[in-house]
Parts: C-alpha cells; structure tokens; sequence
C-alpha cells in the first residue's frame, strides 16, 4: 500500500494520541486504569485532515497563479498554523486577475474584502479593522490611483501594514514605498509569503494606531 505524506502524518498524530491518552492514568492501589476516547481521536484526525487539505489547495492555487503570470513554482512557503483570525482589504479594478491568489489565502483561512476603488477601501478601513490591505497600482485608466491610495491610508492608519501587488513590481518600487507601502511585489508566492508575515507580526503587538 502507498502511503503519502499526509496519511503518515495523520498515522503519527494517532500513534502519538493514544500515547498521551494511555499516560494519563489513574493510579489506584498501585493498578492504572485509563479510558481513551475514540471521538477525540477521530476529532484530531478530522482537523489534521482538514488542515492538511486546505494548505494543499493553497499550494496549487498559488502554484496555478505563478503559472498564469508564466512561472514557475517549485515550493511555496504554506504556514502549518493559520488558525488565527485576519481580514485583509484588497484594492483592485480587476479583481477577477487575484481570484487564485484568493482562494490560497481563504484556504488558509484570511477573510478577504474586494474592492476596486480608493474611496471604498478607505470605507471599509473605516469601519471595519483590518490585518493588512493590498493595492495594484493603476486602476480605472488613473496609473497613480494606487499610489494615492497608499498616501492616504499612510496618513490615516501609520501602522497598517501595505502591500502593492502588481505587475513589474521593480518598475513600481521605489515611487510606492515612499508613498507608504511596506512591499512591491508581482508574484504569488511573494505575495503569500509576506502577508502571513505581516499576520504573524500583529499578533506580537499591540492593535493597530486608528
């Protein structure tokens, strides 16, 4: 019988369950007597599995995304914990051209807002706390939309951590992050790669300055 990664995770994860579930005995009159739960065990697997599932469809979906922008991936860097809660605001015109980008980051459990103007993104940041915000650059045929975007949301939230995703990110750089972005990049995986780290970051400090 074949067996894949995951299946071997999830053999251990039992293995090691029932360990821990065996070592926690009652010692009465020098006899332990001990009770497993098969629930709990099937419980842990459920979530193994569901998890294991979802940072596999967040790897192909950031995989296929590379591909349509013609890269290619050979690893992507999926956080093995991503059980904390995130809202991300995404500004962008097109919003159909990030669907997989999309579906990698819910797959991990990211809320993701879509918007395709500076005035609404500015609303929802009003009313709603967001992790983080993501912006293209050009948008409804003004090149330098994102860049007012950024320079607003800079002034408003100094904290909010800002991400331009957009094409020929080199070419964009240096006018957006003096305009307030925290990162220029034009690829998926680069793009996975620092918001989970911007998310991981907020949960080491204080709330965001509103």
């Amino acid at each position: 019988m074949d067996w894949d990664l995951g299946s071997v995770v999830i053999l251990f994860v039992i293995v090691i369950g029932m360990g821990t579930l065996l070592y926690r005995v009652v010692k009465r009159g020098g006899r332990g007597e001990a009770t497993i739960s098969v629930a709990q065990l099937f419980t842990a697997n459920i979530k193994l599995e569901t998890a294991l599932d979802d940072r596999t469809k967040a790897t192909k979906a950031i995989r296929s995304a590379a591909q349509e922008r013609g890269e290619v991936i050979e690893q992507v860097a999926v956080p093995e914990d991503s059980t904390r809660f995130a809202r991300i605001l995404w500004v962008d015109d097109q919003p159909d051209n990030n669907l997989l980008e999309t579906v990698a980051l819910e797959s991990l459990g990211r809320f993701v807002t879509h918007t395709t103007s500076t005035r609404a993104g500015l609303r929802y940041l009003a009313e709603l706390n967001y992790s983080l915000a993501v912006t293209d650059i050009g948008r409804h045929g003004d090149p330098k939309a994102g860049i007012e975007f950024l320079h607003r949301v800079r002034r408003k939230y100094p904290q909010l951590p800002l991400i331009v995703y957009t094409l020929n990110a080199h070419i964009v750089a240096e006018e957006a992050i003096a305009a307030g972005a925290d990162a220029v990049v034009d690829q998926p995986d680069e793009l996975l790669r620092y918001v989970e780290a911007y998310i991981a970051a907020s949960f080491t400090q204080s709330s965001f300055a509103r």
